[in-house]
């Protein structure tokens, strides 16, 4: 094992994941810190693993602790580079999580420069001195702006980033980056004379992170999204350091269910899109915080449709969200919808369950948690930056295979596409 990657949510570490399988590296994906042995990673044929973190919005101690515990055991098995994974849209506040966890790491392995590359032009998400873009529109009118957990206020990166750290943050923009990989060198080394450790790099097309990558490929420790994964790879491949075999997704003949949290406006038309031909139950917020008996009424009704992949949701247009969450208040729903995820996933991978399509972070987070899974499989990409997954243990006395799409990744017809990759239909 040769890189390690610590990611703050679920999604975004299946994310990265694919693009690194895409790109020629043999991959294994953990919910959570392992308790697996790290000298039994050395018997798999991995060249990169991901360690699966929820730690995007929780208390900023937490986070740091659990991060740090991730690269304590990433260490141990032997990686040598490391990366903190983070949303393509630099999901934060002005307070965290990105900074502190940052600065913690490089402190742990005493390194003191980094770049912060959140990236992914496949995805819409480009970076044009400094200045976020999603799909051409600035990162604070995207839709972003209204995100229930991190609202993204400011398109400039740069000044996000420092508020969030006491370091310097700096720039390396596209001018530098078009001059090539010894330009990008050369400022790197003139930031860290000037005092700076950090530096937002541009991206604003693929070709990009190969000149970023080999500018920074002798750098310990990098920060970003999943664009930066489709770089690295080939250095490595250079340096002759990757495995020749590939995992093979198995069979799969699984009962199918998708379950969706997100309340991005891509997943919402994911959802109205399979909707029309297809059995669905909405779980409002109400219900969520008021109904005892709402896991038993909605498994009776999976129960009726359990051939017909089903589609359970809480996803509802950011006004609804906002209006329940002053009702409510945000952490109270907010666990609670994950706890009836978490708990709902556990009752089905019970039962004759073994296929799970995820919509949004914290709901596959959840998820995850539910079916009990502790190591995934990358398999072959289903939309840009959503693999399909299976875990090599049997759960429930049968494999379990899913997804976790980030809430805002996927065509319109995502889920269609989903149920057949991950059930050979």
């Amino acid at each position: 094992m040769k890189l390690g990657i610590i990611g703050d949510d679920f999604t975004g570490s299946s994310d990265i994941a694919n693009n690194l399988k895409k790109s020629g590296m043999q991959v294994s994906m953990y919910a959570g810190v392992p308790t697996l042995l790290p000298e039994e990673t050395k018997k798999e044929l991995t060249d990169a693993a991901v360690i699966a973190l929820k730690t995007r919005t929780i208390p900023i101690k937490d986070a740091i602790k659990e991060s740090l515990e991730a690269l304590s055991w990433l260490r141990d098995c032997g990686c040598e580079q490391f990366i903190f994974k983070y949303c393509s849209t630099f999901d934060s506040t002005k307070e965290g999580n990105i900074g502190p966890i940052t600065d913690a790491i490089m402190e742990a392995l005493n390194t003191d420069f980094t770049i912060a590359c959140p990236s992914f032009p496949d995805a819409g998400r480009t970076v044009y001195f400094g200045h976020m873009f999603v799909n051409g529109k600035p990162l604070n009118e995207s839709g972003m702006e209204n995100h229930p957990l991190t609202p993204m206020t400011d398109h400039n990166l740069v000044r996000w980033l420092d508020y969030q750290t006491k370091n310097k943050v700096g720039l390396i923009n596209t001018q530098d980056i078009s001059k090539g990989t010894e330009s990008v060198k050369e400022k790197i080394e003139s930031l860290k004379t000037n005092g700076y450790k950090y530096a937002i790099i541009d991206t604003i097309k693929n070709e990009d992170f190969d000149i970023i990558c080999n500018g920074v490929k002798d750098l310990p420790f990098l920060t970003g999204g999943s664009g930066i994964a489709l770089g690295l790879p080939k250095i490595y491949k250079d340096r002759g350091l990757l495995s020749v075999s590939n995992f093979q997704i198995p069979e799969n003949n699984s009962n199918a269910i998708i379950l969706s949290g997100s309340c991005s406006v891509t997943t919402i038309n994911q959802i109205d899109i399979y909707k029309k031909n297809n059995p669905s139950f909405y779980i409002s917020p109400d219900e969520v915080i008021n109904s005892e008996d709402l896991i038993e009424k909605v498994l009776s009704w999976i129960k009726d449709n359990e051939t017909l992949s089903p589609l359970v949701y809480s996803s509802s247009d950011t006004k609804v969200v906002s209006e329940k969450q002053k009702q409510y208040g945000q952490e109270i729903l907010a666990n609670k919808i994950e706890n009836f995820f978490e708990v709902l996933s556990k009752r089905l991978v019970k039962d004759n369950f073994g296929t799970f399509i995820s919509a949004g972070g914290e709901t596959s987070g959840a998820i995850i948690k539910g079916l009990g899974i502790q190591e995934l499989k990358i398999g072959k990409e289903i939309s840009h930056g959503v693999p399909a997954l299976w875990s090599p243990d049997s759960i429930g006395n049968k494999p379990v295979f899913v997804t976790l799409k980030s809430g805002n990744f996927g065509q319109d017809d995502f889920f269609k596409r989903a149920l057949k990759a991950l059930t050979n239909s």
